[in-house]
């Protein structure tokens, strides 16, 4: 006689959320017939949206590995694949989406949110608002962070280490007419860099044209501070999640949307 176990899970393998897996079935000798209530989330589909998403930027591999180890490293929150992906922002997002801990992963609306999916412009609107914002000024978290003065904290080796040579002294000359001397600035202080930006943003006054780090191409301002800087927004959106009073503050709370349904919507 042959014995048949069905599962109560849905989903092709490989394919399916941590939590909606039978991981008790799965590691053992004797599996039940019990049927099973799973654990459904509506941040389930987050996950898989992440599987899906690697497997079109990697043109058809999975980041939980090759088929024979993708259970485990599922089990083991182990997503190996995302060290071959060369693009950091994507890398972030993914990183996020395919995360086993729920408080870790996005809804879908926070997703929409990060900078992978926003414009040039949306980006460089974070970085004004962040520059803008008093309490950068605080000697707060971000304030360490940015500025590489909390040792448990470090700043991201995304950015490089000297702004103000990214920016070169010509153009450092030019961004700074009417206002503060390019000297009150610190090369190492990306809080002077958001100043900065967010400074040059509100008294524009004809300065792209007389910029000679701008490409044939550079139509914008925001442009060529995202040609100069590309990871930084990506940076400060991985900085300021870190800190729930910075997410909620009016400018910036449009880039990290406070979302809560799982008392209505998740199946326990």
């Amino acid at each position: 006689a042959t014995t048949y176990h069905t599962s109560n899970e849905s989903g092709s393998h490989g394919w399916v959320a941590h939590e909606c897996i039978d991981w008790d079935g799965l590691y053992s000798d004797n599996p039940s017939d019990t049927p099973l209530q799973l654990g459904w989330k509506e941040k389930s589909d987050i996950q898989v949206a992440g599987m899906l998403s690697f497997y079109i930027l990697t043109k058809g591999k999975h980041p939980f590995g090759p088929k024979i180890a993708q259970m485990v490293n599922l089990h083991e929150d182990n997503p190996v694949g995302l060290r071959e992906l060369s693009d950091p922002v994507a890398k972030d997002l993914l990183s996020q989406m395919l995360a086993q801990d729920l408080d870790k992963r996005p809804y879908v609306e926070q997703a929409l949110k990060h900078p992978y999916f926003l414009s040039l412009e949306e980006q460089m609107k974070l970085v004004e608002a962040a520059g803008n914002e008093p309490k950068l000024m605080s000697y707060c978290g971000v304030f360490r962070q940015l500025n590489n003065l909390d040792p448990s904290k470090p700043r991201s080796l995304l950015l490089p280490i000297d702004w103000k040579t990214v920016i070169g002294h010509d153009d450092l000359n030019t961004l700074c007419r009417g206002g503060r001397s390019p000297s009150t600035y610190g090369g190492s202080r990306y809080t002077d860099c958001l100043r900065l930006i967010r400074n040059t943003f509100q008294h524009r006054d004809g300065k792209l044209g007389q910029l000679k780090k701008k490409t044939s191409t550079t139509s914008s301002l925001e442009e060529y501070f995202l040609q100069l800087f590309p990871m930084l927004p990506l940076v400060l959106h991985q900085v300021i999640r870190q800190y729930p009073d910075w997410k909620t503050l009016p400018a910036l709370k449009e880039f990290f949307p406070e979302i809560d349904r799982r008392a209505v919507s998740d199946v326990d």
